[in-house]
Order: structure tokens, then sequence, then C-alpha cells
């Protein structure tokens, strides 16, 4: 418990650190206008290319698995890490806005995908209840066929490689493959939108890391001083 508390009042501290060199507030307000530019122009595109006529792909892997509904559990499973990691995340404020970044890269070229590979939906596709996701996507039609490359999976693996914590990352390491099964079995995916996931992610991941480490205003080089939480609190 107490780990738990000194790592929570830890957080106004170093946030108050950050928030007093300059660049800091620079990338802070880039990566959220940005972040939220992406995913406001993504989910507006995607539900309109609803209505586009598709690929249907032969999946090897799905005809043997009878689609099976685990929409609560995959809601479960990505919104409880979801949640879980931005509370980490709050202790290493660059972390955070480098995750803000890689994130609304990543979503940029997943809806670029999508744009230029427009695939239909899997035979006997069970529809993912996800009100959280149905609230910003569905605006205009409900989204189906947002395939390639899976937003769940990369998602998951965006938040393993920015978590510190062993214990955390260890859970989501696991996490990622079972849910990646319950995607699969459910039908939401072709296989091949799973299994491309991880690679865009990491390359986004990379991509934000190294421009930060070796851009002079980048978040690695804006600071002198120590200003994030230790990593063992918890």
């Amino acid at each position: 418990m107490n780990a738990v508390q000194s790592f929570f009042k830890g957080i106004p501290e170093v946030w108050k650190s950050c928030w007093s060199i300059k660049y800091f507030k620079v990338h802070f307000l880039f990566s959220f206008i940005l972040f939220a530019a992406v995913i406001h122009f993504s989910c507006l595109y995607l539900s309109i290319w609803e209505t586009r006529t598709g690929i249907s792909i032969i999946d090897p892997l799905l005809s043997r698995l009878p689609p099976r509904e685990f929409s609560v559990q995959i809601f479960s499973i990505v919104h409880s890490s979801l949640l879980i990691t931005l509370v980490l995340y709050l202790a290493t404020p660059k972390k955070l806005l480098k995750a803000l970044q890689a994130y609304a890269l990543l979503l940029f070229f997943r809806t670029l995908f999508i744009y230029i590979f427009p695939l239909e939906a899997p035979k006997g596709m069970i529809f993912l209840q996800d009100p959280i996701t149905a609230f910003f996507l569905n605006s205009v039609n409900v989204v189906t066929k947002d395939l390639f490359f899976s937003g769940h999976i990369s998602a998951m693996c965006l938040f393993v490689y920015f978590t510190d914590n062993k214990i955390w990352k260890t859970y989501l390491m696991f996490a990622t493959p079972f849910l990646a099964i319950l995607i699969l079995w459910q039908h939401v995916h072709y296989t091949i939108d799973v299994v491309a996931a991880p690679f865009f992610a990491f390359i986004c991941c990379k991509f934000i890391d190294v421009v930060n480490e070796r851009w002079e205003f980048g978040l690695d080089n804006i600071q002198a001083e120590r200003l994030e939480l230790s990593r063992n609190e918890l």
C-alpha cells in the first residue's frame, strides 16, 4: 500500500517539474492535438468507407474455427489494459507523450492501409460489441471493414513497447496473444490482420523513440535532470 501511495503522491511533482520546461509544453500540446485530429478523421473516414466493396480472403485458420462470441472478454481485456497502462504512464510524462505520438502515427497508417486494401468482413463474423469504440467510430455507418491491420492488437503491442513496469509488461505480453485468439475465434479479423499488427506497432513506436532521442528538441533531450518517478516504485 505504501508503494501505491508513494506512486500517486509523486505524480503531481513530476508533472510540475516537466511543465516548467518550455519544450515539454510544446510537445504536450502537439501530441494531444495530433492525437485528437487523427482519431477524428480516422473514425470519420472509416465510417464513410464502410460502403465500399472489398476483397474477401480465404483464411485457412478461420475456416477451421467455428465463430464464437467473446465481446465481453475482448472489451474487458482491451479497456482494462488501456486504463491501467494510462495510470502507469502518468508517472512518466515523456512515455505518455511518446505513446500518444506513436499511436497517432499508428492510427494514421492503419487508416491509410484500410483505404489502400479494402476488405470484406470475414465469413461468419460476429460483430464486436464495444460501446466505447462504437461511440467514436460508428458516426455514419456501423463499421465492420476496418480490418488490415488489427487496431486492438496493435494498441496492445504499443502498450507493451512503452511500459517499463516489468510485472505489467509481462501481463500484457501474455494478454496480447490471448486477445488475438479471441478476436480470430470471433472472426472479427483475418489472420493476416492480427499477424501484421505487431510489426506496424513496433515500426511506429521505434520511429517515435528514435526521433525523440536524436532530435535536439525531442522529449529525451529537453531536460537535464531526472523528472520521472522511479520505475521500481510499483
